[in-house]
C-alpha cells in the first residue's frame, strides 16, 4: 500500500514503510508506533536498544530506531502544544528521555491496523487521532512564557526572513543570552531547529502545490539544496528522497 504523510496546522502524521532511521534529533515531539510488529529504539543516553511497539520521542532527543521492516505510524507534534503534555500522559514508563509503552496500545494499534488498510481520508484520519489524544491532565500544563511565545509567533509569521538572536531578543525585551536558555528550556529545542521543522513543514507544503524540491526549499528558506539535504538528515535520519522521491510512494496530504 502506499505510504502516506498527513499535514495539519499543529500536527503531521506519516504511515507507511521507511528504511531504518539514522541518529537525528527532531525538531517537534513523536509518537512513533509498529503497526504490524516492533520496532527498536537506542537514546544517546543509552547504550542497550529498546524492542517495543510504541514509543514516545521528546524534541531534540538525540536517538535512532531499526524500523526491522515494521509499518510505522509516527505522530508529529509541536512542541509547545497541549498535544505533546497528552501523550507523555498516555504513556507508561521510561528509563531515559524517551516514553515508551502506550497505556492504550492494544486500542492504539486496532485502529492504526484499520486506517492503514482502509487508507481513509485526512478528516477520518484526524478523527481518529483525536481519539487517543485527549486533552491533558490540567495540572499537568505549564504554559509557555508570554514572551516565548510571541518569539514562536514571529517565526512562524515569516519563514524566510532570519531574524538574528539579537533581533528576536530585543522584541520581547531579553538579551540574546537569556533568550536562547529561556526558549530551550521551555520547548525543549534551540531556536534554529525549531526554526528548520517549521521549514521543513512548508517544503512539503511547496511539493504538494507543484513546485519542484530544490525550490521548494529555497522557498521554504534554506540557502540551497544541499543544505536542506544536511539539515533534513539532521532532523529525521534519513534522506529526502525517502519520502519526495518517486521511488518512496510517499503521497502527501496538505489538510
Amino acid at each position: 500500500m502506499m505510504s502516506k504523510l498527513y499535514i495539519w496546522q499543529h500536527r503531521a502524521f506519516f504511515m507507511g514503510h521507511l528504511p531504518d532511521i539514522a541518529e537525528h534529533r527532531l525538531g517537534a515531539a513523536a509518537l512513533c508506533v509498529g503497526i504490524d510488529r516492533p520496532f527498536r529504539v537506542l537514546e544517546s543516553e543509552s547504550d542497550l536498544w529498546r524492542e517495543g511497539r510504541s514509543v514516545l520521542v521528546p524534541p531534540g532527543c538525540l536517538h535512532e530506531i531499526r524500523v526491522g521492516g515494521a509499518i510505522l505510524a509516527i505522530l508529529f507534534v509541536e512542541p509547545e502544544s497541549d498535544d505533546y503534555v497528552a501523550l507523555k500522559d498516555a504513556m507508561s514508563d521510561g528509563e531515559w528521555q524517551c516514553l515508551y509503552g502506550l497505556k492504550e496500545e492494544a486500542t492504539v494499534l486496532a485502529a492504526l491496523d484499520e486506517v492503514w488498510r482502509q487508507q481513509p481520508d485526512a478528516a477520518t484520519i484526524r478523527g481518529v487521532l483525536d481519539c487517543w489524544v485527549p486533552a491533558p491532565d490540567p495540572g499537568h500544563r505549564q504554559p509557555l512564557d508570554s514572551r516565548i511565545q510571541r518569539v514562536i509567533e514571529l517565526m512562524k509569521e515569516d519563514l524566510n526572513r532570519n531574524q538574528s538572536l539579537g533581533e528576536l531578543a530585543d522584541c520581547v525585551s531579553l538579551s540574546p543570552t537569556r533568550l536562547v536558555h529561556l526558549f530551550k528550556e521551555q520547548v525543549g529545542v534551540p531556536i534554529r531547529r525549531f526554526r528548520q521543522w517549521r521549514r521543513m513543514r512548508e517544503v512539503a507544503a511547496r511539493i504538494v502545490r507543484g513546485e519542484t524540491l530544490t525550490d521548494a526549499a529555497l522557498g521554504a528558506g534554506f540557502a540551497d539544496s544541499s543544505h536542506f539535504s544536511r539539515a533534513f538528515r539532521n532532523m529525521f535520519g534519513i534522506t529526502p528522497s525517502s519520502i519526495f522521491g518517486r521511488a518512496a510512494n510517499v503521497h502527501i496530504v496538505i489538510a
